[in-house]
């Protein structure tokens, strides 16, 4: 019978805490969908973590928000490197659509990352043209190693 690989001891999960607070830096996250085809359609995002809730601004025609409204499910994986400490996130569920997309949220983005056009000099046309993605975690998987 085979032995167990022995634990990395260079390496923990994250603690809930730990998982919140990164995903409440200005990091760009991999936001992946299945398309109709069957392979993952996985693109850079600007995110926020709000109320166990992870939320994208999206167009609504993109093919990220048409493979999440069709499938009903996402997954978002964020990284980051602090000296020798790499760090990751990667959370997957359901996701909803929010049409328009709340004024709230794009104000928000715009605090959490330094910009001014979330929120800013949108038309009615081309806020009706966009969304809110709503990710809702069920699956959480976060670590920390370093070397």
């Amino acid at each position: 019978m085979s032995q167990p690989a022995p634990a990395d001891e260079n390496r923990r999960r994250l603690t809930p805490d730990e998982s919140a607070g990164l995903l409440a830096r200005p990091l760009a996250g991999v936001f992946s969908t299945l398309h109709p085809a069957g392979w993952i359609h996985s693109v850079p995002v600007h995110f926020l973590y709000a109320d166990g809730e992870i939320r994208f601004l999206a167009e609504a025609d993109a093919v990220k928000s048409r493979n999440a409204a069709r499938t009903g499910q996402a997954t978002l994986c964020v990284e980051t490197t602090d000296g020798t400490v790499r760090s990751f996130v990667s959370v997957s569920g359901p996701v909803t659509v929010r049409r328009p997309p709340p004024v709230a949220d794009l104000v928000a983005l715009d605090e959490k990352y330094g910009r001014s056009d979330f929120s800013s000099g949108w038309s009615e046309d081309e806020l009706a043209a966009a969304v809110i993605l709503v990710l809702r975690p069920d699956r959480w998987i976060a670590w920390a190693d370093w070397d």
